[in-house]
């Protein structure tokens, strides 16, 4: 009885010595970001205050007002005048007043994408400490960009997740495939993977789909350890059945690939829906979703990390796509 005790208390001490040590290796602390609420500011302006309100927000908004004037709504006239002007025509007409309700009352509250965002920037911290921690700024831009970054920051264009039944998108004739993607749930991914454009883009040094599946499975990867909590078909934004069919079919993608001699091709018309948004991959079952790539491209990079000592920092600078295969080891299995 005594051993079967002891036996037991030597047990329990074993795995609660692995479960605080998987703990202490996981965990990152959260970092306090700054959040702007520009579309409101934008939206108070009228006849009456928009010289005054308009001539703050430099000091209050930093270099996003440069870029929401001259990028994002595109006016880029000196004149004054013109400029007040152009802010009441974007700000008073009926239809983008309506979407700025609709988007003001769906993101009233901000506050879970602002906590969820803290901790994913907590986890980029901790990985990446020599990189900047950006400022977030929410926008409305009249359907013209999602997310952006600008000066080490980010902005976040709210009206672009309204939900995927919005009537908005239907206006604008967006098909069906790309309405899935403005949903709310979707706006952690999308700026964690503009964050990772931002600085890794310029180790993508080949245009061959080989190349372009390592680098979107590196971002994949940077997206599964920023964002721990998040469903993994959320990470992809993929639909549940869409996350089932490449989980159920990673061989026979990858066969497709070889068979089809498309690895080292540069022929983007031969695999632009392999890493676009698309109805489905082309030359693919209809259940195969656009963006199929960065599925395989994650399970090459996940084995590659099991296979090789090296710390995410160092994954983003690898460039060798033919040696990066080989070390990987990737090799599907049906």
């Amino acid at each position: 009885m005594k051993r079967t005790v002891l036996f037991l208390s030597l047990l329990l001490g074993f795995f609660l010595v692995v479960i605080l040590d998987y703990l202490a290796s996981n965990k990152a602390d959260k970092v306090e970001l700054r959040f702007n609420r520009f579309e409101k500011e934008l939206f108070s302006v009228n006849a009456e205050n928009v010289i005054e309100r308009s001539n703050k927000w430099d000091k209050n908004f930093g270099s996003f007002n440069n870029v929401f004037t001259t990028q994002i709504l595109q006016m880029y006239s000196p004149n004054k005048e013109e400029y007040y002007d152009g802010l009441l025509a974007f700000t008073q007409n009926r239809d983008m007043r309506e979407a700025y309700d609709s988007t003001a009352l769906l993101f009233s509250d901000f506050s879970d994408i602002e906590y969820d965002l803290e901790l994913a920037f907590g986890q980029f911290a901790a990985a990446f400490p020599s990189y900047p921690i950006p400022e977030v700024t929410t926008f409305f831009g009249g359907f013209n960009y999602g997310v952006v970054t600008y000066d080490n920051n980010i902005g976040i264009g709210l009206e672009n997740f309204l939900g995927e039944n919005s009537k908005y998108y239907k206006y604008l004739g967006d098909p069906t495939y790309l309405r899935f993607q403005k949903q709310k749930r979707f706006i952690l991914s999308n700026v964690m993977e503009v964050w990772f454009n931002e600085y890794f883009q310029e180790y993508l040094f080949d245009k061959d789909l080989l190349s372009q599946v390592v680098h979107k499975g590196k971002m994949m990867y940077f997206l599964d350890k920023m964002l721990p909590k998040l469903n993994m078909e959320d990470k992809f934004r993929f639909t549940v059945e869409q996350m089932t069919w490449v989980e159920e079919n990673e061989a026979s993608i990858w066969e497709y690939f070889i068979e089809e001699d498309l690895l080292f091709s540069k022929k983007e018309i031969e695999f632009r829906s392999f890493l676009n948004y698309a109805p489905f991959a082309k030359g693919m079952p209809n259940e195969a979703p656009g963006r199929v790539a960065f599925f395989i491209g994650y399970k090459m990079v996940s084995d590659y990390m099991k296979n090789n000592k090296i710390d995410i920092e160092e994954l983003m600078y690898l460039t060798d796509s033919r040696e990066f295969l080989h070390n990987s080891k990737y090799k599907p299995t049906k």
